[in-house]
């Protein structure tokens, strides 16, 4: 575009400067939507997961804590925590001391898979 004085103009009209931004908001708002949406989604699985290990750590607690042994084997139970009702799964195995048993508390967290975490008790001397 040439102007009165016959030099040529450099750089962008304002009607192309708006017509690339808009371009720029139409491609660039899915990808901000997108990584708000995982953004929260990964936000709920490190709260869950957070619970998740705060509910083991009790169990293994509740474990270390009791005057009866664990038994070798599998349970398994519900708890109530934070107003929301979890599973949880307990391994106990014998270990090369036998004075001490390891536990695998397995705590199921709904769609998103499971938390473990291992732990180990050991036998109480009566007095």
């Amino acid at each position: 575009m040439k102007s009165i004085m016959g030099k040529r103009q450099k750089g962008l009209s304002l009607l192309e400067l708006l017509i690339a931004l808009a371009v720029f908001a139409i491609f660039i708002t899915p990808m901000l939507t997108g990584l708000y949406a995982a953004s929260v989604t990964a936000i709920g699985n490190a709260k869950e997961r957070t619970l998740a290990s705060y509910i083991a750590q009790n169990h293994l607690a509740e474990l270390q804590l009791n005057d009866e042994w664990p038994s070798v084997g599998r349970k398994q139970g519900e708890v109530e925590f934070v107003g929301q009702e979890w599973r949880w799964e307990q391994e106990v195995a014998n270990t090369a001391d036998e004075n001490m048993r390891r536990v695998t508390v397995v705590i199921l967290t709904g769609e998103q898979g499971s938390f473990s975490m291992i732990g180990f008790v050991g036998k109480k001397e009566k007095d």
